[in-house]
């Protein structure tokens, strides 16, 4: 990753992986308990979780992939909000479908920093 990146960019980046990591594993082991999730959902959630953890790595590395990573990440996301959103009755999945929408335009606004620098 150039270091031309703007580092408040990428902390905001690296801290809303976290965030949607936690709360993905949040709704999942929520959802669970309620008896509210099918194996599509569990599997995305998780998909999800690990997706942010991976890419938060990448970007506290410094990894030449991050960039590409970031836009993973963010359609990752995207797909994890829009399924949340199928359930957004369960208030858990509302609260992620937002988190998850907020890494993806993080995620976004990282990726599209890093290819002008």
């Amino acid at each position: 990753m150039d270091m031309k990146c703007d580092m408040n960019t990428m902390c905001r980046c690296m801290d809303d992986c976290g965030m949607c990591m936690s709360m993905c594993m949040e709704t999942m082991m929520s959802c669970a308990k309620m008896d509210c999730m099918t194996p599509e959902m569990a599997c995305m959630l998780q998909d999800c979780a690990e997706m942010c953890k991976m890419t938060m790595g990448m970007m506290m590395r410094g990894s030449s992939m991050c960039e590409k990573m970031c836009m993973m990440c963010a359609e990752m996301c995207m797909a994890c909000c829009s399924m949340c959103m199928t359930a957004n009755s369960v208030e858990i999945m509302a609260r992620c479908a937002e988190m998850c929408k907020r890494c993806a335009d993080s995620c976004n606004s990282m990726a599209k920093m890093c290819m002008a620098a």
